[in-house]
């Protein structure tokens, strides 16, 4: 006997807030760039928009109960987060806006790392994505203006954000 779709949780239920929060999240950043006078009202908007679809995201027909381990990945990446980015912004608060920013984006990336508990492997794709993105910045492409690594960022929080918003693939790491 075959269980209808509707009743098989998805392994990680939280995936589409999480797409929500990267949609509008990478949209704020991108227009934050490509208007760069105006930059924190882009950068605030996108934020606080993403976190509030994100929250009404538990509207959407459910994608099952998130469970202890959901949401201790979700918790742990965050806390992670703002500590690595309070050291980063102590060790870099003399360097040049380029490279506070560039390491601000390394740490941004390595968070979608352990982030993968709660939301899975695409999450660690784009972790894995923003980080090389923002190395090359940093070290290896140091002539190209920052705006462009930052694009690609905002850029990949917004694909990867759609594909876990509007297809929700069941991947896991097995």
């Amino acid at each position: 006997m075959s269980v209808p779709l509707a009743l098989v949780e998805h392994p990680y239920p939280l995936i589409r807030g999480g797409g929500l929060f990267l949609l509008f999240l990478g949209l704020g950043f991108l227009l934050s760039w490509i208007f760069r006078k105006n930059w924190l009202p882009f950068m605030i908007g996108g934020f606080a928009t993403g976190l509030t679809a994100s929250g009404l995201s538990a509207l959407l027909p459910s994608l099952g109960s998130p469970s202890f381990v959901h949401i201790a990945g979700l918790v742990g990446a965050i806390v992670l987060e703002m500590g690595l980015i309070y050291l980063v912004v102590s060790r870099y608060k003399d360097a040049d806006e380029r490279t506070l920013i560039l390491a601000i984006f390394v740490v941004v990336g390595l968070h979608f790392l352990p982030m993968g508990l709660a939301h899975g492997p695409l999450i660690v794709l784009l972790g894995v994505a923003t980080t090389i993105n923002a190395f090359v910045g940093l070290r290896v492409a140091r002539g190209v203006p920052m705006q462009v690594f930052g694009v690609v960022d905002a850029l990949l929080k917004i694909g990867f954000g759609a594909v876990m918003l509007f297809a929700y693939p069941a991947l896991t790491f097995t």
